[in-house]
């Protein structure tokens, strides 16, 4: 198309704060063209995921490139048919100010919800009733003689010194520095309470990232054959190679993942109906009920109490991995599933009055949306919601 090289110099410009008023006035009016080639379509997404908190992008253009963002997955709904639609670009904190959320609802039709800063203006008062921020960055780490210590407000520096390692904090991230080679190894214990996340580095430098609701217990030096960690709710993995020392997980008394250089995602929360390990590279062995299975890169190990090993090929990782990399992926999931996501992330308490609707959602959501804005989407898709204080009731619809 011979328009490419035009347009990409004029966004060039743009970004440069270099436009005329002529320039300006053509490069406002890309974003009302239904007819642009789809590289130069994707390249304006990406220019403005890059560039949207600059202020290159005044206030007109931010509103129009929301409104074109909401045009374009419109345009992708059918009423008569559930349907996906690409939802990544929105998926950026920055962007949250025009999309405070999107996504389809699939049952009896197909249905989009689209905030932008100017309709949240005219929202209902009744959803700003109650203010639940999302989750942040935090944990309480339990020390080998029992002691406590609150690391959400902690700036940098040594936590804690204990048979010759020290306990360091960095920029949020826990590490141990071993300062003497000889000393005995002692047990800490980092608590992720609902409404947190944190990152951890273990002794041996193999790192995880804890999801709301999680417990890891680990020993401050790795001795002996095997590296053995204990694991709740969920984390993701991304261990050291060392293969004469295996690295070793045990999931709630019952699982035990046997790795030696790998990364990988286990979700082993009590609520939900099994334990999923989803290996991303490398290779792992799930032991569980007297059942032996070996992983692959795209596969998923789902244990249900008592029964054997099931391995499912092909897995969607990007979904087990949404809530590391900042958003919940509702691709295929019922209402309860999505409940019990946002109880962990937001640190409420969700009560269903009388039948529990009967949904399924599709689509993803940042991770950094206020509570109300959730509620708020529950609402348009005539699912009954309130929030009072920390409990969202859900009355059916």
């Amino acid at each position: 198309m011979h328009e490419k090289q035009p347009i990409a110099d004029l966004i060039a410009k743009h970004n440069r704060g270099l436009l005329s008023a002529a320039e300006q006035e053509a490069f406002f009016r890309l974003f009302e063209r239904d007819d642009l080639d789809p590289e130069v379509a994707d390249y304006l997404w990406q220019n403005y995921r890059q560039y949207a908190d600059t202020a290159i992008w005044p206030e007109a253009f931010r509103r129009k490139f929301a409104e074109r963002m909401t045009k374009r997955i419109l345009r992708s709904a059918q009423p008569s048919a559930p349907k996906v639609v690409r939802m990544t670009p929105f998926l950026q904190r920055r962007w949250w100010r025009y999309a405070a959320a999107v996504l389809i609802l699939a049952g009896t039709g197909a249905y989009l919800w689209s905030i932008t800063r100017d309709q949240q203006a005219a929202a209902p008062a009744q959803l700003a009733q109650a203010t639940v921020s999302p989750g942040t960055n935090g944990a309480v780490l339990t020390l080998a003689d029992g002691t406590k210590v609150v690391l959400d407000s902690l700036g940098n520096g040594v936590v804690a010194s204990q048979r010759g390692t020290d306990v360091v904090l960095k920029n949020g991230l826990l590490e141990y520095h071993t300062t003497d080679n000889g000393m005995q190894a002692s047990y800490n214990t980092l608590e992720i309470p609902r409404g947190r996340q944190f990152q951890l580095v273990l002794p041996d430098g193999s790192k995880v990232w804890l999801n709301a609701a999680s417990t890891i217990k680990y020993p401050t030096i790795f001795t002996g054959r095997e590296r053995v960690v204990e694991i709740s709710g969920e984390a993701f993995f991304d261990v050291e190679q060392d293969k004469a020392k295996p690295f070793i997980v045990k999931i709630n008394n019952s699982t035990v993942i046997e790795v030696l250089a790998t990364s990988f995602n286990i979700n082993a929360y009590e609520q939900e109906q099994a334990v999923k390990t989803t290996l991303v590279e490398g290779s792992l062995r799930v032991n569980a009920n007297n059942d032996r299975q070996m992983l692959k890169p795209g596969q998923q190990a789902q244990v249900a109490a008592g029964k054997p090993v099931r391995v499912v090929n092909n897995v969607n990782i990007s979904q087990a991995m949404a809530w590391k990399n900042g958003y919940f992926d509702f691709n295929d999931v019922d209402l309860p599933v999505m409940m019990r996501q946002l109880e962990r992330w937001y640190d409420i308490q969700v009560i269903y009055e009388g039948t529990v609707p009967d949904v399924t959602f599709k689509g993803k959501m940042d991770r950094n949306v206020q509570l109300s804005d959730v509620v708020g989407f529950l609402k348009n898709f005539g699912i009954n919601a309130s929030l009072q204080d920390r409990k969202l009731l859900i009355s059916g619809s």
